[in-house]
């Protein structure tokens, strides 16, 4: 399993072939005066160390700050913030490590997994985006399908604790996410089909890490986590049309 560990304002994390170049993203995003994500300050081995993002994360269940209409607001707007700015990274064919294959049209430097336990809160407003190992050039529909999957939620399990919002409710904040992102006409008409195809390469990763003896997605596919992703791949394909007309609706 993962291990992360925090010493002060300092984290350290497990490193892979990709963590030279996340690091000189991170460096990038500073650089350009986007402070919300963490600060690059080594790597050594198979450790990689980082600054620390005070807030709170949004992990599950959410507490009803994390739940509220301004977190979501807020976190779409950094969302926006981070893929303007990382669209100015320079991409170099021979040092760049991306952990994802890369996926066109590729737009900016996509996060890979936008969601609320990635997002670090201060009371609602989301003001910071932590964990990039998944990282890679794509379009900026990418993040935005996932974000949108995560936030209104569009899942068939929640977490103990948590309860879940009528469809009108997740409707309306699928399509709040994407105004307050300011999503363009062309990727809304393709979200809910991205929003699947992330499903599915998401479970594709899983098994394939699994059969490598990956002892993470091991236990993701022992807790069901596949079989979740599935059974809401499905559910989103029979609302599908529904949630398209939520979203492009403007």
């Amino acid at each position: 399993m993962e291990r992360v560990t925090r010493a002060d304002d300092r984290v350290h994390r497990p490193a892979g072939p990709w963590t030279p170049t996340v690091h000189r993203l991170l460096a990038h995003l500073h650089e350009q005066g986007f402070v919300a994500a963490p600060e690059p300050i080594a790597v050594g081995g198979a450790v990689e160390t980082v600054s620390f993002v005070p807030g709170t994360a949004g992990n599950y269940p959410w507490s009803t700050e994390i739940a509220s209409e301004a977190a979501l607001v807020t976190s779409a707007r950094l969302l926006r913030q981070y893929h303007d700015v990382a669209a100015t990274y320079p991409r170099d064919a021979t040092v760049d490590v991306w952990s994802q294959a890369e996926r066109l049209p590729v737009e900016t430097i996509v996060h890979g997994d936008f969601a609320p336990y990635n997002c670090v809160y201060d009371g609602i407003a989301a003001v910071g985006l932590i964990d990039f190992d998944t990282a890679h050039p794509g379009p900026r529909v990418w993040d935005v399908a996932s974000a949108v999957y995560r936030f209104a939620p569009f899942t068939t399990g929640l977490v103990e604790g948590s309860t879940a919002p009528g469809l009108d409710e997740r409707l309306d904040r699928a399509a709040e996410f994407c105004r307050a992102y300011g999503l363009d006409d062309r990727s809304r008409g393709v979200l809910v089909e991205t929003m699947t195809a992330s499903l599915v390469a998401l479970v594709t990763t899983m098994e394939t890490e699994a059969a490598a003896g990956n002892p993470k997605f091991l236990s993701d596919l022992e807790h069901g986590h596949a079989d979740l992703y599935r059974a809401d791949v499905t559910w989103i394909e029979s609302h599908a049309d529904a949630i398209h007309e939520a979203v492009t609706a403007g």
